[in-house]
């Protein structure tokens, strides 16, 4: 069987920062799909490549958009696999991020995977979901799903909580891996809480905990 296709989503508003984040992905897949999110996203008009426009505030739905595509342009050409990058526009991957975190995750037959860090001395799969220690929590400003999966962010969750989702129905669907190493450099944690986003946060974790019969992941 050929290698997976791999592919990078990435929501962005147009920050500055978006641009290095591109630079650093696109050695590292076959494409990179950019969604231009919110109702205040500044156009990207010279990114060579695809680019989705949506104005609602929701991170799920703009992550959906992306894998829709992806999963498009895999079945186009055929691909039986494929691997989906999922970045936040503010982080940086090290080279071989991409192949190290997806080679895991296949080895596994997971279906989610990132990196941990320095912090993280040891590879680690969740199988089931349920809160566990944070260094071993998925990292929702960088991770990888394999497409064919499925998987797809609940679009209930708005901002907080959309990567546990996927992070859990990932232990659901085979298992989410962390890998030692590979540091990614996010630049701006929790950099867009406004007023208006702690409302939303709040109902995020109401709608987190009524899917998930009351677990929360932390």
């Amino acid at each position: 069987m050929a290698d997976p296709l791999n592919f990078a989503v990435i929501p962005t508003n147009g920050r500055a920062c978006f641009k290095d984040c591109l630079l650093a992905i696109e050695p590292q897949v076959d494409e990179v799909i950019v969604v231009e999110g919110g109702p205040e996203a500044a156009r990207v008009p010279w990114v060579e490549h695809p680019v989705i426009r949506e104005p609602e505030l929701n991170i799920s739905k703009w992550w959906n958009l992306g894998l829709e595509m992806a999963q498009l342009l895999a079945k186009g050409a055929g691909a039986p696999q494929w691997n989906v990058a999922i970045l936040n526009d503010d982080t940086i991957v090290p080279t071989g991020w991409m192949s190290a975190v997806t080679a895991a995750m296949r080895q596994e037959s997971a279906a989610a995977a990132c990196s941990g860090g320095t912090a993280v001395p040891h590879q680690t799969i969740h199988r089931e979901p349920g809160p566990v220690g944070l260094m071993t929590r998925m990292k929702g400003f960088a991770f990888t799903l394999a497409g064919e999966k499925g998987i797809r962010a609940n679009e209930q969750l708005r901002w907080y909580f959309s990567d546990d989702h996927v992070d859990w129905m990932a232990r659901k669907l085979g298992g989410m891996v962390v890998i030692p190493g590979y540091n990614v450099e996010h630049l701006y944690p929790n950099g867009q809480v406004t007023p208006e986003m702690h409302q939303i946060i709040a109902e995020d974790g109401a709608a987190f905990t009524a899917y998930w019969g009351g677990m929360r992941p932390w």
